[in-house]
């Protein structure tokens, strides 16, 4: 297996760390463009509403990926990059590079969605679970 180049990913990183800025101020002004002053009737301001929502969760996801860049950009400078944080172990280069930005590994990375979906589970039926319950 071939070692991971740090410098090669770092600027990755910082590159679509500079992208994330750029779309969260794109968004910033988007959604001050989206405010209205004058008077609308319902329809207008359930279109207006649908886009302030729409926005805010684009913005909301791009925020969270900005901080897991910033985490990783931490972590090469504190030479823990790679290693993953819950287990200790190497994060897969192949894993890196595809998510730089990771901070679990694949095997750490699935439990915790499986425990998040058996939360979700034991609070809220499935999709798959509606037909069983009607």
């Amino acid at each position: 297996m071939k070692p991971i180049d740090i410098d090669e990913i770092r600027n990755k990183l910082e590159r679509q760390r500079q992208e994330s800025l750029q779309l969260l101020s794109q968004m910033g002004r988007e959604s001050r463009a989206i405010e209205v002053d004058s008077p609308l009737d319902r329809v207008d301001q359930c279109e207006i509403d649908s886009s302030k929502e729409a926005l805010f969760e684009r913005s909301s996801q791009q925020r969270t990926i900005l901080r897991l860049i910033e985490a990783a950009l931490r972590r090469i400078d504190h030479g823990s990059f790679g290693i993953c944080v819950g287990c200790g172990d190497d994060i897969q280069i192949r894993r890196l590079e595809a998510l730089p930005w990771t901070q679990f590994c694949l095997r750490c990375q699935e439990e915790i969605e499986n425990e998040v979906r058996e939360n979700v589970r034991g609070h809220a039926p499935m999709p798959s679970e509606w037909r069983r319950a009607g």
